[in-house]
């Protein structure tokens, strides 16, 4: 049984998924605003939950997702500009000097990043980064190769800047970004042996999906791409600037191509220049693809959006709704922006059998937990590692596999000890400020069930919520919990085991 079909047996056998992708016109309640910031941010804050109530889901998810003119956030250290060796050829102390280096500046960029996603109170553009990071590899360390942190640092910035624009234009980025030259060969990409690995995922993973290509379409589109190189090291060229991409002429396959039907016309030496070839070959082919495959672009789309803020694993009962996404998608000539908007503002996206039944990603249960705490991420690289899906590296290519592979025997122990971890660093002033920031928090019964509906997706049975109760008060009679709230060292120590308790339950790890 899945989590739908139990949640809707629990609900007396309502019709599930009922909704489709008419808009939500209701004005949010607490519940709704919950639910919208579950999804699009990594856990509801109090504050920000005051902010939509009373709003229409449009205008809650216009406010959320900005105008597009958030400034990107500063880098996190000066070592992000800073020119590093190449530890090929050096000796084994340098070589591993090095490499040390890097993995110091990559756990500086996940913490980092880590600190963006706990604290944005605004506009909410790590979400959609992570989802860009998880869809678009790449890995920092590829069974000791190495894709080096300042080139992850501006993929990551790349995918911030672009997370609500437009796709095409995001693909022919990403063809050309550092990392990703470095990540799947890009950057040995010559005439006459070319490298596959990018134009195959490109096509398979990142646009139409498997089937829709062919052995020939690899290789034409992977001559298209020879000659671009990502500038990494200090002793290396950077014509454009350390880190920048450039184009090497000698290296660029200028006979004419057949990539899909259409040909891409041959060059000689004075048009086989970076602005040329970068406007007339790259350009084209992304063009050619999207123009050939823009169903299956937009519905394998539509579906990784889908899986990633509404339910992992669609049935055959969505497909309705992603087809018709995918339509809203291919009608704004893949402009992100009015895809995202149509699903989160749905009548779909707040239907009572999409709450609550997305497993929560690593990133989701700690950086959502640290921001309704209020807490810093102890060890935020190694936390997330610990518990399979460390920032910026995923397993492959293909990025993280999610849906039920987040718990197994393995890290649902560690993932409740690092939650029990987070809730003991929290001080007693912490917890007190919490629960005063909730309605009525001077009445028990009403601030326990106000602090489930904050923690726990969906409403809990009678008897949990007596359980509950009786944890809060810990034998002393309702009455006195006003009295008690006030004193903030003894509310304090029944908060934390109310939220304890809270931690011990399933559902807890659910959105």
């Amino acid at each position: 049984m899945n989590r739908r079909t139990f949640f809707s047996s629990v609900l007396k056998n309502r019709e599930v998924l009922a909704a489709g992708l008419g808009e939500y016109t209701a004005p949010l309640d607490r519940t709704k605003a919950y639910h919208l910031l579950r999804r699009l941010a990594f856990a509801p804050t109090i504050a920000q939950t005051e902010q939509l109530i009373g709003k229409t889901a449009r205008e809650a998810v216009k406010m959320l997702l900005g105008d597009g003119t958030t400034p990107l956030p500063n880098a996190p250290g000066a070592w992000v500009d800073s020119a590093t060796e190449n530890p090929e050829g050096a000796d084994i102390y340098t070589s591993n000097e090095i490499k040390a280096k890097w993995d110091s500046n990559f756990k500086n960029l996940q913490s980092w990043w880590v600190e963006l996603m706990r604290a944005e109170s605004g506009v909410l553009k790590e979400k959609l980064t992570l989802f860009w990071s998880g869809h678009l590899t790449s890995e920092f360390n590829a069974d000791g190769f190495y894709t080096i942190p300042q080139l992850l640092y501006r993929q990551n910035q790349l995918l911030r800047a672009l997370s609500l624009g437009n796709f095409k234009k995001l693909i022919v980025d990403i063809t050309l970004d550092g990392a990703m030259l470095s990540y799947l060969g890009g950057d040995l990409n010559v005439k006459g042996k070319p490298n596959e690995n990018y134009a195959r995922e490109l096509m398979e993973l990142f646009t139409a999906g498997i089937g829709w290509y062919t052995e020939g379409d690899v290789q034409q589109a992977a001559r298209v791409l020879t000659g671009w190189r990502a500038s990494k090291f200090s002793d290396e060229p950077s014509p454009n600037g350390m880190y920048n991409t450039y184009f090497l002429p000698a290296a660029h396959d200028t006979d004419a191509k057949q990539f899909m039907g259409t040909t891409i016309a041959a060059r000689d030496t004075d048009t086989n220049t970076e602005f040329l070839v970068k406007r007339d070959e790259v350009q084209k082919l992304i063009d050619i693809l999207f123009k050939e495959r823009a169903t299956q672009i937009a519905r394998f789309m539509s579906r990784k959006f889908y899986s990633f803020f509404v339910y992992s694993n669609p049935s055959k009962g969505d497909e309705t709704v992603i087809n018709e996404l995918a339509e809203v998608f291919k009608s704004a000539n893949f402009e992100i922006r009015p895809l995202l908007v149509k699903l989160l503002t749905s009548e779909h996206f707040f239907d009572e059998a999409n709450v609550g039944v997305q497993i929560k990603t690593p990133a989701e249960l700690i950086i959502g937990f640290a921001r309704q705490l209020g807490v810093a991420v102890p060890d935020a690289a190694g936390a997330l590692k610990s518990i399979e899906q460390e920032l910026m590296d995923p397993p492959n290519v293909a990025g993280w596999t999610g849906y039920h592979s987040w718990i197994s025997t393995k890290t649902y122990p560690l993932r409740t000890q690092l939650l029990r971890t987070m809730l003991a660093s929290a001080t007693d002033a912490q917890l007190v400020a919490l629960v005063k920031q909730l309605p009525e928090y001077n009445d028990a019964d009403k601030c326990t069930r106000a602090l489930e509906e904050f923690f726990l997706p969906k409403s809990v049975s009678a008897a949990r919520h007596a359980a509950y109760m009786t944890t809060l008060l810990q034998n002393a009679p309702e009455y006195e919990w006003n009295s008690i709230i006030s004193d903030g060292n003894s509310a304090a120590q029944r908060i934390r085991a109310l939220i304890g308790a809270f931690l011990k339950a399933p559902d807890f790890h659910l959105c």
